[in-house]
Parts: structure tokens; sequence; C-alpha cells
């Protein structure tokens, strides 16, 4: 979605870590173009804020963020509610070290199980079990409120504008041949 000049706000007038932060280097080194550090810093600043209420709000369950995912990437995968380690790691962006950890402690809590494979008599399927079912379906809306407020300072119009232009940039990058 391409914004014409007239469309578009005037430029939030408050100032902030990375405008300090530009501020620094253009006094530093005033040629240094610090444009990318407009956006670049502030999502990575975004992420930490983000990942430190998410895992506030999953603690209250007993989970981490981390947990969180796997869960609710087996309840998205519809029934049986089951997924390869290996398609977890790679829904989840993660190792497959880090998963293993993760499935270890969420096994123990008694909210997935492994089970093997119908198709590859090597391999083991993580399935939710029924209190994990149940406590994805418990908590799921509650995240997506959470979420909800986490963006109430943008109106919906807003919102769906800034997810259009970081689903832009986020295929640019998953995706550099295209």
């Amino acid at each position: 979605m391409q914004l014409n000049q007239s469309d578009r706000e005037e430029p939030f007038a408050e100032s902030d870590h990375v405008d300090r932060v530009r501020e620094q280097w253009r006094q530093q080194w005033p040629e240094l173009d610090t444009g990318p550090l407009g956006v670049v810093g502030r999502v990575g600043r975004l992420r930490e804020f983000f990942d430190r209420r998410l895992e506030e709000f999953f603690g209250a369950y007993g989970l981490t963020r981390q947990a969180w995912d796997v869960l609710a990437a087996c309840r998205r995968a519809g029934r049986p509610y089951e997924l390869t380690p290996s398609a977890l790691s790679a829904a989840l962006m993660r190792t497959s070290g880090a998963v293993t950890h993760t499935l270890q402690r969420l096994e123990y809590a008694g909210l997935v199980t492994r089970v093997p494979s119908a198709t590859d008599q090597r391999s083991l399927l993580v399935r939710l079990t029924p209190a994990g079912k149940r406590l994805v379906d418990k908590v799921a809306p509650k995240h997506l409120e959470n979420e909800r407020k986490l963006l109430s300072t943008l109106d919906e119009s807003e919102q769906e504008a800034l997810a259009n232009l970081l689903k832009r940039l986020l295929f640019a990058l998953e995706n550099p041949s295209r």
C-alpha cells in the first residue's frame, strides 16, 4: 500500500531513545546516515518490550513464550494436534536443541506427549494431550486480548497499515531471490 504525501500524518513529535541515539550520532558524525535506525532500532526495542510483556503474560499460566509457541503450533495443526519435531523447529524458527528442551518440559508437565509416527517407525510426533489442548483453548483468547492491549495506541487502520508494511519487509527478507 503506497501512501500519498497528503495521506500521511505529521511525524510523531515526542522524542524517544532512538531519536536520542540518532542525535548523538549526528553530533559526532554528521555525514553518517542513521535513517535505518529509525526502523531497525525501534523494531528491536519493540521486540524486547513485547517479549518481556509476553513472558509475563505466559508466566501467569506456568508457561514460557517458547512453550506457548509449541503448544499453539500443535493446536493450529488440527486434529490430532500433532507435528514432527522438525516441523516445529521450522515453524518456530528455533534450533532442534531449543525445541527438544522445551518439549521435555512440556512433556513433564503433561501438556504434550510423543507418539510413534504411523508413516515412519523411526520418528516420534509431538501431540497435545487433552490437558495441553484445554490450556491452549483457555489461554489463546486472553493472549490475543493481551496483544490487542499492546497495540492499543494505534487505531485499527494504523495497525493494518503497519502490519502490511512489516509483512512486505519480512517477505523480502524471507525471500531474497524474489
